[in-house]
């Protein structure tokens, strides 16, 4: 699966290359000796993908709760029904670049310098927000896939596309919940 996103990667930005770039050549070939299913996999979308390229990341209004309730179907929880993991596991998915890379879009560890500005600060996200019940399902599903919630955002559906599981989205919860976190701590 992480090859395929790699290459899947390569492919999209190949795409952009003008049609005499030697790179652009060597991923169509690599494409063509894949096959159809190989190109499938590469360049197909889902059904949300689909909408959110057919209407421009703007879904119109009668589509909507068809659409909302799609990507909510697409939640999955952890095995042992508990939203909230290990916050420790969960800063170590948080910072990983080859799966959570949350620090590309937003600020986590007050300590921690380099971060993006795409998404909101997550400083301090427990500390603010408590951890009731709804917060926990609303931060878990929010995590999970974004698109359940703001229809085509920036923000990745990261357990839809395998980048985490149910449970290290739990810890990922954690991360931005429990008090011991750095997150919550100034």
């Amino acid at each position: 699966m992480k090859t395929y996103r790699l290459i899947g990667a390569l492919v999209l930005l190949g795409l952009g290359l003008s049609q005499t770039s030697p790179f652009k050549a060597r991923l169509e070939a690599a494409i063509r000796a894949g096959g159809e299913e190989f190109a499938q996999v590469m360049l197909g979308q889902d059904e949300g993908q689909r909408l959110c390229t057919q209407y421009r990341d703007k879904i119109p209004a009668e589509l909507l709760p068809g659409f909302l309730e799609a990507q909510k179907k697409l939640i999955r929880y952890p095995k042992d029904g508990k939203l909230v993991g290990d916050w420790r596991n969960g800063e170590k998915v948080f910072t990983d670049p080859r799966r959570g890379n949350c620090y590309a879009c937003h600020q986590g560890d007050p300590r921690e310098v380099a971060y993006g500005t795409m998404g909101p600060s997550l400083t301090g996200y427990g500390a603010q927000r408590g951890s009731s019940e709804a917060v926990v399902r609303y931060t878990y599903e929010k995590i999970y896939n974004a698109w359940a919630f703001v229809p085509c955002s920036l923000m990745y559906r990261g357990g839809v596309h395998g980048l985490f599981t149910p449970e290290e989205t739990a810890d990922l919860v954690a991360f931005l919940l429990d008090p011991e976190s750095p997150i919550n701590r100034r």
